[in-house]
């Protein structure tokens, strides 16, 4: 079986994607999966690091980089050129890599546990290459991701070791990296990402509203954190809710941080996005596809 976390950069996909894995019985990819199917320059890259004498961090967040540190599919897929364009999406020519490196996974644990955040809002394309997927969906207020995103831009421009290694030292990261150290770069790379996730945001709510409702589950970060067995509930047709709970409060062990204030069109984008998911929960539970709460 493959499970699909499914959300934007810093809505907390890592601390859920542990916990599906944990609540499953299954695995996340890894670093580990990286290094064994990356090309031979990344996975000698990625092996030095992960046998560095000194830890080594993600560079956006403290997590040490080992070969289980959890990771994004999408890096194998640029590695690989599964993709046009070198984009970390999925392309229907990168499914029989994924389906090699799923099932690789699936042979070990019984549940492949992936995520990558651009994916989000491209569900369905994941769903006819893998029929027997599931996707779990998770929504965090834009104020709390922009946050998030702010703070782990600033930090990994200070720890780029693990950056580099899977960009391949880029150019292009190299100036991202040079800009946001200044404080007018920052400013403009926090803009250009805020104006990113509200168009992708859009597109998002159009594409979700169409997913078959039996294969998806609809998440929420926020509701996870302060009330994780509530949460948990909507999650019920695709995992033990009651073991996600449990996982999720194991893994989410970091205090929470301040949200920047929230802008008119984040709150409307926001409540369009709670709206899709009332929507999308109810109908699950008048198709009987989750038992009336």
């Amino acid at each position: 079986m493959i499970i699909f976390v499914s959300g934007f950069n810093r809505s907390g996909t890592t601390v859920l994607l542990e916990a599906v894995a944990a609540a499953s019985g299954g695995e996340p990819f890894t670093v580990g999966d990286l290094i064994r199917h990356g090309s031979p320059g990344l996975s000698a890259r990625l092996d030095a690091l992960v046998s560095a004498p000194e830890p080594v961090d993600r560079g956006v967040d403290a997590r040490p980089v080992t070969d289980a540190t959890p990771e994004e599919y999408g890096w194998l897929l640029v590695d690989q050129k599964a993709a046009p364009l070198l984009t970390s999406r999925f392309h229907a020519r990168g499914a029989g890599l994924l389906r090699r490196v799923a099932g690789e996974i699936e042979e070990r644990s019984g549940v492949a546990v992936l995520k990558n955040p651009s994916d989000t809002g491209r569900e369905a394309l994941l769903l006819d290459a893998f029929p027997d997927a599931r996707v779990i969906l998770t929504r965090r207020p834009l104020a709390g991701i922009h946050g998030s995103s702010d703070r782990a831009l600033a930090r990994g421009a200070r720890s780029t070791a693990y950056g580099m290694a899977l960009t391949d030292n880029s150019a292009l990261v190299r100036f991202a990296v040079h800009v946001q150290l200044t404080r007018p770069g920052a400013a403009l790379l926090s803009l250009f990402n805020r104006w990113n996730l509200r168009l992708r945001v859009f597109g998002m709510l159009r594409a979700t509203a169409r997913l078959p409702l039996e294969r998806v589950a609809f998440l929420d970060y926020e509701e996870l954190v302060h009330d994780p067995s509530a949460a948990a509930f909507w999650a019920s047709h695709v995992i033990d809710p009651d073991r996600l709970a449990k996982e999720f409060t194991r893994s989410h062990s970091f205090p929470g941080n301040p949200s920047p204030a929230s802008s008119r069109l984040d709150s409307y984008l926001d409540e369009r996005w709670a709206r899709l998911w009332r929507a999308g929960r109810s109908r699950q539970q008048a198709l009987g596809i989750l038992p009336a709460s």
